[in-house]
Order: structure tokens, then C-alpha cells, then sequence
């Protein structure tokens, strides 16, 4: 679609994979409190990838699911 694929563009912001990330950030967000969590691109991955330590295992099963659920869909394209 013209966008660089990086780890962060997919993560966070294209749409083809918008449904399937909502999902995902609806499981963060609670686990966060369901407060309004402003963060910086860098910070939303340091949280999805499990390299700070306010990432539970519910958060870490949903990108999970999310990733596979990309790489499904890429697969088939």
C-alpha cells in the first residue's frame, strides 16, 4: 500500500491489519485500567513486545494471537 513495512507501521498503524488490532489493544487497554494511555510509537512497542514491565501475560497471549493472525493473512495474499 506504499508504507514502509516496519515491525512498528504493522504494530501500530496499517490498516489492513486494523480489526485484528483493535482486538488486541481492547485486551491491553484493560489490562492498563481502561485509562486514557498516551504513549509514543516506541513506547507502545517496548509495551506490546514485553520489554518493559508493565506488560502482563494477557497482553503478551494478545500479540500473540495478533501477530498469528497477520502472518495468516499475509500468507494467504
Amino acid at each position: 500500500m506504499g508504507e514502509d513495512e516496519t515491525v512498528e507501521h504493522v504494530m501500530l498503524e496499517c490498516v489492513k491489519y486494523a480489526r485484528d488490532r483493535n482486538e488486541m489493544m481492547q485486551v491491553v487497554l484493560r489490562q492498563l485500567g481502561d485509562a486514557r494511555v498516551e504513549k509514543t510509537g516506541r513506547e507502545w512497542m517496548l509495551l506490546l513486545l514485553g520489554l518493559c514491565g508493565d506488560t502482563s501475560e494477557k497482553m503478551i497471549e494478545a500479540v500473540k494471537e495478533f501477530l498469528e493472525r497477520m502472518w495468516s493473512a499475509r500468507c494467504r495474499d
